[in-house]
């Protein structure tokens, strides 16, 4: 009862959410490492590109599952902070800072993402 709720719930809401907020609640449930409630918002066959040529680094939910199982809940773990967001309809870019839990090292990323039908369907990351 509570997932079928839970479902009605995922339906309605995000119906009334742009695609800033999907995107940025993503992330927010990414940083809770819950993720179930991270991957609610991407698409079946979401797909990461790196930039700069498209390199594909995986396609499918279940393929990205399995990538943040292997940092959830452990010390190579790295938190995201958002410095900055622009978006454009379907598209949102954000400015994000990671920091590895074990060494408090940072890197920054350039992340744009493809929202459409209240899912995130493409993400193309530019590191630094």
């Amino acid at each position: 009862m509570r997932e079928w709720l839970y479902g009605i719930y995922k339906v309605v809401f995000r119906g009334f959410m742009n695609s800033k907020e999907i995107v940025l609640k993503q992330i927010e449930e990414y940083n809770n490492q819950d993720i179930e409630k991270c991957l609610s918002y991407c698409d079946d066959e979401i797909e990461v590109l790196l930039l700069p040529n498209n390199e594909s680094l995986f396609k499918g939910k279940d393929i990205l599952r399995s990538h943040l199982k292997s940092s959830f809940g452990t010390e190579e773990f790295e938190s995201v902070e958002v410095l900055e967001v622009i978006f454009l309809g379907d598209y949102v870019t954000t400015v994000e800072k990671k920091t590895k839990k074990s060494t408090g090292e940072t890197r920054s990323l350039l992340i744009t993402y493809f929202v459409k039908d209240a899912l995130i369907k493409t993400m193309w990351a530019a590191r630094s």
